[in-house]
């Protein structure tokens, strides 16, 4: 027997969302995180989100900033179909109060792997990039690849002068609060690929299991290395 998807929302500082329990996820106890990030977000700035899921972070962006645009990519169709759900919802939200909110929004379907590479170079003033986890041992046990393909197609889309990119990643409880794993395998794909950078940022920003958390590192793009 059929039964209908377990659906629900979810209200953030005033902006709702839409989740279907059965195929998506979202944390509510990301909220004070969304939070850091709209609050560093500038006027006229031009955001992507990847892996965006039900579009949360996306719509707190746009709903709650003023950026000029918000693009979020996410691959599940049933999560984008919340995205789109909350979309509308912000449209119609009286209590956001930054004209366009809906507008500068724009949602796009598909394998970020897929995607980026279409689009422009050096476009972006901040990149919002919560890596998915490689299995039960990624993290500092040394499974997977810390996300380095995701690193390597999103680099480029960054303003080379200042652009910032809030990356998520996997750590063990003592690995902060430098989390210099981390730290290495961004330098390390930096150098690779050309680019001077400088971390502005390192801090837990959730709880996976036991010992195993989420760490947020924000860095920034200062320039192209010389020889490049």
């Amino acid at each position: 027997m059929n039964r209908s998807p377990l659906v629900t929302s979810h209200m953030e500082y005033g902006i709702k969302c839409v989740v279907d329990l059965s195929h998506t996820f979202f944390s509510p106890r990301m909220g004070q995180e969304r939070l850091r990030i709209c609050q560093q977000v500038a006027r006229g700035e031009n955001v992507l989100v990847l892996f965006s899921g039900i579009g949360m972070d996306a719509m707190q962006i746009a709903g709650r900033t003023e950026a000029k645009s918000v693009t979020a990519i996410e691959l599940n169709p049933v999560a984008m179909a919340c995205a789109k759900n909350g979309q509308r919802m912000l449209e119609r939200n009286k209590a956001v109060k930054v004209a366009g909110a809906a507008e500068r929004l724009h949602l796009v379907e598909g394998d970020v792997l897929d995607v980026l590479p279409t689009l422009e170079h050096g476009a972006y003033d901040r990149i919002v990039a919560p890596r998915p986890k490689e299995g039960a041992l990624d993290g500092d046990l040394g499974t997977g690849d810390g996300g380095v393909q995701f690193l390597e197609a999103l680099l480029p889309l960054l303003r080379v002068h200042g652009g910032e990119c809030h990356w998520y990643d996997f750590a063990a409880d003592h690995e902060l609060p430098n989390c210099e794993r981390t730290r290495k395998s961004i330098s390390d794909v930096c150098d690779k690929m050309g680019y001077d950078m400088e971390v502005i940022h390192v801090a837990r920003a959730g709880s996976i299991a036991m010992r195993q958390i989420r760490v947020c590192m924000d860095f920034r793009i200062t320039g192209r290395k010389s020889s490049c």
